[in-house]
């Protein structure tokens, strides 16, 4: 059966497959949509957005620890989640099943929760989210995420990751910072992050700050760096790294004398796990060399600062040869 064009459109055929199209896209979006499913409806005012993800940006679990240890010490309320459903690959990410004390078993599936903490003296609210780096439809689930950042006021987003690096454990934790912005706003003028120069396969951390981005809000990404030798399920040291380097954007401070106490313990068990071993022994002792001329490097001022520092000088001296050359002539 052939169909003339002119008799479709006269009989509507088009106006009517158009409705149709729209139709199941609202459909499509309005089930996306049930995939953010809301407890309460916070009212949030400036707003310091926190996120981070499990899995691979998440070495030795410690970003995702970072903020988990906010949430309690903060008694943050949660308020929304994503549902699963739609953005793993159960094959991939498999759900957990865990025993409980009473004999049963619980399935766990993975979560992605919303948290806030609102300030009592009119400081920045916080809204903080963890969850697991999704399989599919990155899109789509960072626009979930999106919306709810958009509902609670953020004004500044922050994203926590930790990596596995080639660094020791018997130094500092490494954590360093990047912007694309050279100003995160009001009360962070100060933290001056580099711009990050990577370029390749990108993580769901550039993703949002891409999404937020076009509502013009400024981002930062805080990354601590794990050492990768070490096959550990969680490190507590990196983790109170972590906090005192977000501890800035936090209007209230961070208690972290428990995980100083966990890191303390967490270093005399590596010492004593590792004192019978010469090869990672001699392999650390590099990893110590080149951390400490890295670490050396980074604190020395950039080539364009010491320039500036030479011209600064410069025009000082000429300032006061001419004040003396000036009071001489009048005298």
């Amino acid at each position: 059966m052939q169909l003339d064009v002119r008799t479709c459109a006269r009989n509507g055929y088009f106006t009517h497959l158009h409705a149709l199209l729209i139709n199941a896209y609202r459909n499509d979006w309005l089930d996306y949509l049930s995939a953010l499913k809301y407890t309460e409806h916070p009212i949030l005012a400036n707003t310091v957005f926190l996120a981070a993800w499990g899995g691979w940006p998440d070495a030795a679990e410690s970003a995702t620890r970072s903020l988990r240890e906010l949430v309690r010490q903060f008694s943050a309320t949660k308020f929304a989640s994503i549902d699963a459903e739609d953005f793993y690959d159960f094959a991939e990410q498999r759900p957990v099943i865990t025993n409980q004390s009473d004999g049963s078993r619980e399935l766990i599936w993975p979560k992605n929760e919303f948290f806030y903490w609102k300030a009592d003296d009119g400081g920045r609210d916080l809204l903080i989210f963890i969850g697991v780096e999704p399989n599919l439809k990155w899109r789509t689930y960072t626009d979930l995420i999106h919306q709810v950042a958009n509902e609670s006021d953020t004004k500044l987003l922050v994203t926590v990751g930790a990596l596995l690096d080639s660094v020791p454990h018997t130094r500092s934790p490494r954590v360093t910072g990047s912007s694309l912005n050279t100003n995160l706003g009001k009360e962070f003028e100060h933290i001056k992050y580099a711009v990050p120069n990577y370029e390749g396969p990108s993580g769901l951390t550039s993703v949002l700050i891409d999404r937020l981005a076009q509502d013009e809000v400024p981002a930062a990404s805080i990354w601590g760096h794990s050492p990768h030798y070490l096959q550990v399920a969680q490190n507590p040291t990196l983790t109170h790294a972590i906090l005192s380097e977000l501890q800035q954007f936090i209007s209230v401070p961070v208690d972290l004398t428990k995980l100083a106490r966990d890191s303390e313990e967490f270093d005399e068990n590596l010492v004593r796990a590792l004192a019978d071993q010469q090869e990672i022994e001699g392999y650390v002792k590099r990893l110590e060399e080149r951390y400490d001329s890295e670490e050396e490097y980074r604190q020395s001022p950039e080539p364009a600062a010491l320039v500036q520092e030479l011209e600064d000088f410069l025009r000082q001296q000429r300032d006061t040869d001419s004040s003396t050359d000036s009071e001489e002539s009048a005298g």
